[in-house]
């Protein structure tokens, strides 16, 4: 299963709004990104409301793993035709390993986190880009 795209309403989206303040979110590792944005209720919904397996489908993914241990899935393409295509934040080559913290090997973690963002108001997905580890936040306002 495609895991990955309970992120996606978020990596999706272009930031639109400042930043949130490094004071008020969870810290990051040393050798993490950290890269933090706002998202509306409004934005995020309408992704939602489409359900796992359509946002599943317009994302082509591939499931990485490291010493035969599964590390998260690499992000192959964008389908050109699906809501997703224009989005800036995530990379083809990317890989996801956590979305809210939330492991996405297993198809019950994916519903999990695909539930929790449904009611959070923060959005943060874990992405290895080559060598770098990134996390990208996103603050769910109103």
């Amino acid at each position: 299963m495609h895991l990955l795209l309970i992120l996606l309403p978020a990596l999706l989206a272009t930031p639109k709004t400042p930043p949130v303040p490094a004071s008020q979110a969870p810290p990051v590792a040393a050798d993490e990104r950290l890269i933090e944005s706002v998202l509306t209720r409004a934005e995020v919904a309408p992704i939602l409301e489409q359900g796992p397996q359509r946002v599943v489908a317009a994302v082509e993914v591939s499931p990485h793993l490291e010493r035969g241990r599964f590390v998260g899935f690499r992000i192959l393409r964008f389908r050109s035709d699906g809501p997703f295509a224009d989005v800036r934040s995530l990379q083809p080559g990317d890989v996801v390993v956590r979305v809210n913290r939330e492991s996405l090997e297993r198809p019950e973690q994916f519903m999990r986190a695909w539930e929790v963002v449904k009611q959070a108001d923060e959005l943060e997905i874990e992405v290895l880009r080559g060598d770098q580890r990134f996390v990208f936040r996103w603050r769910i306002v109103p």
